[in-house]
């Protein structure tokens, strides 16, 4: 790796650790510590807010999903971008309200509140495998991408690995969810920053105009989106990538506590909705980036040959920037790979740590002042950054990213979604009823992964079962 490159990655990863402990919370408390107490309700709060939600959901394990899929199977994925204005639409009129309406302290009050502890502590225990599962696989895979960028050896995985997890689990420890905001919006117009200049580098490389680009993918059939085939085996149908995708991305936004976190720190329904509107264009256009950039360099290495080009699509755009990019930008590009895992991270740290501590131990642990809960949150965010980042070194060898994301969530993600679309509903269904959907929905999304239908499915059906078999149960009496 060159020296100005290892300059750029070494001033980036200090600057966000003191971005992070610059605007931690001034308060010692859960609340303060977790939620922020509805401290981003104001119109710069909003934004932050959004653009936080962005880049959680954004890793660098998109950055590799996103530009490998639209490089090997073209543009069909950028319809995911379409589900996103539908969950807004869903979260302003519907979700929110209601969310919100229960004034719980903690993301996860409202389910015990609609169905008992049982349900919280099922809906918890998801949420806390998934999300350590997911931020293993996250930072594992752009450690490998960081790797083929600057050309270092299998010795340096290790050394990555721990250096991103201990930097995401000091600034998170020190400053909670305030910190992992700001330092998440930061982050985010880092890796909008760093497409938008590769996407102008390629394109004033290739020495093409756009019309000449475009009549390439056109010919080569890499634009071809609205593919309305009904085969459920194939992934990159129109239905497959809309549907599955937007009912993923749904699940994401209305149960996952990472998200729930977020609408708490903005306090009110109509600041939440500003908020994810402000994500709502963030992701859109990073979504638009990413597969321009593995569309662009599809067309690069059709000019420009290479026997040496990686046979796995997950690595062509390290060797890219490895091998194509001047020294100080690939840094940056490094830097912007490491930032988009570093926020989500972040995120997952003071996720999991906040329901161990607020669903798990207020119930089975000693009572504790919300002082105390606020330093014992603190040493869990470091447990929780430890394991993730040995779970991180351990999930080296992973097959496609795409389908190991969407079935890993989809799995648990389907289920949580069910569950809290009832909890905003008017029905009277029963603790057993919801545990028995539940339980349902996983067992479908099992059943998806074991046969031929393609993994993109795994998500709506396994919620769609947690709905149904909710009401299979005798209701719960009106009161």
């Amino acid at each position: 790796m060159r020296s100005l490159d290892i300059l750029v990655i070494c001033v980036y990863l200090v600057a966000v650790v003191w971005a992070g402990l610059a605007c931690r919370g001034k308060k010692s408390n859960s609340a303060e510590f977790f939620t922020g107490k509805g401290g981003f309700s104001s119109k710069l709060g909003t934004v932050l807010v959004g653009l936080s939600i962005a880049a959680t959901l954004f890793s660098g394990l998109s950055f590799v999903i996103y530009t490998s899929t639209a490089y090997g199977y073209g543009a069909k994925i950028i319809l995911g971008a379409v589900g996103i204005p539908i969950a807004w639409a869903v979260l302003r009129f519907w979700f929110l309200p209601r969310y919100l309406a229960a004034n719980g302290a903690h993301p996860y009050d409202i389910i015990e509140q609609r169905f008992g502890p049982a349900v919280r502590l099922t809906v918890s225990a998801m949420f806390i495998l998934m999300r350590i599962g997911w931020m293993g696989a996250m930072l594992a895979a752009p450690t490998l991408v960081v790797m083929g960028s600057a050309n270092l050896g299998p010795a340096w995985f290790w050394p990555i690995v721990l250096t991103t997890g201990i930097a995401c689990t000091f600034y998170t420890t020190i400053g909670g969810i305030r910190s992992v905001i700001i330092t998440d919006a930061i982050q985010f117009l880092i890796i909008i920053l760093s497409l938008l200049f590769i996407i102008g580098f390629i394109l004033l490389r290739l020495d093409l105009s756009p019309l000449a680009i475009l009549g390439e993918l056109h010919d080569a059939g890499r634009l071809h989106i609205l593919d309305f085939s009904f085969n459920f085996t194939e992934t990159y149908t129109f239905w497959g990538v809309l549907v599955g995708l937007t009912i993923s991305g749904l699940g994401t936004y209305l149960a996952d506590m990472m998200m729930l976190q977020r609408y708490l720190a903005a306090d009110s329904p109509q600041a939440a909705a500003r908020a994810f509107a402000v994500n709502m264009w963030g992701a859109v256009i990073v979504i638009i980036s990413l597969v321009t950039v593995g569309l662009l360099l599809w067309v690069w290495y059709q000019h420009h040959p290479n026997p040496l080009i990686p046979l796995k699509n997950d690595q062509v755009l390290a060797y890219f920037i490895a091998r194509e990019l001047p020294a100080g930008v690939s840094g940056l590009l490094i830097a912007a790979i490491m930032a988009a895992t570093m926020s989500s991270m972040t995120s997952g740290i003071i996720a999991i740590a906040g329901t161990i501590t607020n669903d798990w131990t207020t119930r089975f642990g000693r009572h504790r002042t919300s002082a105390e809960l606020f330093r014992y949150g603190q040493k869990v965010s470091i447990t929780i950054g430890v394991l993730s980042t040995l779970a991180g070194g351990f999930t080296a060898q992973l097959d496609s990213l795409f389908q190991v994301s969407q079935t890993v969530l989809g799995v648990f993600l389907g289920p949580m979604l069910g569950c809290m679309v009832l909890v905003v509903t008017k029905n009277r269904i029963s603790t057993a009823g919801v545990l028995t959907g539940m339980a349902l929905g996983t067992a479908a999304g099992w059943a998806v992964i074991a046969c031929p239908v393609s993994f993109i499915w795994v998500a709506p059906v396994s919620s769609a079962f947690t709905i149904v078999g909710a009401h299979l149960l005798p209701r719960k009496a009106a009161t």
